[in-house]
């Protein structure tokens, strides 16, 4: 049972988001630019194998096999398109909207909207599924999920200390390749709706290592009615 599990984590973290993602790049380089569009995508997918393999020692467990893979994709992604874009920011962006391309997908979207409906009113179901998550991420993540209460909110916070994505980049001198990543999630803070859920995403306090803050922060939040 364990076995299958590690393989479903691998196969997540790994093969399904890296194809999305490579699924997005692939549609960005036939709209945008006039290059060979097959072959750019060979060539990152080669690099991206090399990648991986000479950062095997980063694995320590199934996610973080997947982690890798997603990983070393976008590297080699930014490493070949660099020369033909011409500019580390101008890379960076069209990889950006490549990822967000790929990953907002229907089944994605659908998913978010049946978690969150699923959480209406229960901001502590939303901590339980985001806990659960987190714990799928594998032991590459340290996060800690603490609860805080005010007279005027209840709420808590899914804080990450330790994540794989940073540190991969960062061995890479290319930390600043990281938001491609923390990006996504707006797919689902964007979705948040107090008016609906009753609860809030706190975008004042949201704060991400990829963003240069030293650890992530996802705060919810849950106004109380003090009349």
């Amino acid at each position: 049972m364990s076995e299958i599990g590690d393989f479903l984590k691998h196969y997540a973290f790994g093969h399904v988001a890296t194809s999305q993602f490579l699924n997005g790049l692939k549609s960005e380089i036939q709209n945008s630019l006039d290059i060979d569009t097959n072959s750019m995508i060979e060539s990152i997918k080669k690099e991206a194998k090399e990648i991986e393999q000479s950062n095997a020692s980063t694995v320590v467990d199934a996610p973080s096999h997947g982690h890798l893979e997603l990983c070393s994709s976008i590297l080699s992604a930014y490493n070949n398109l660099l020369p033909v874009i011409g500019s580390k920011e101008s890379t960076f962006e069209f990889i950006s909207t490549a990822m967000i391309k790929g990953i907002n997908n229907l089944s994605m979207r659908t998913s978010l909207t049946l978690m969150l409906a699923a959480c209406k009113g229960n901001p502590d179901r939303l901590k339980d599924i985001f806990s659960w998550l987190m714990k799928q991420y594998g032991a590459t993540f340290e996060w800690t999920a603490p609860h805080k209460e005010t007279e005027q909110e209840d709420s808590y916070e899914i804080e990450i200390q330790k994540c794989y994505y940073f540190n991969f980049f960062s061995s890479h001198d290319v930390a600043f390749l990281t938001p491609i990543l923390c990006q996504l999630d707006s797919l689902w803070f964007e979705m948040v709706d107090p008016e609906k859920h009753g609860f809030s995403f706190d975008k004042s306090r949201y704060q991400t290592q990829g963003y240069g803050a030293p650890k992530c922060v996802f705060p919810i939040v849950m106004k109380k009615n003090n009349s």
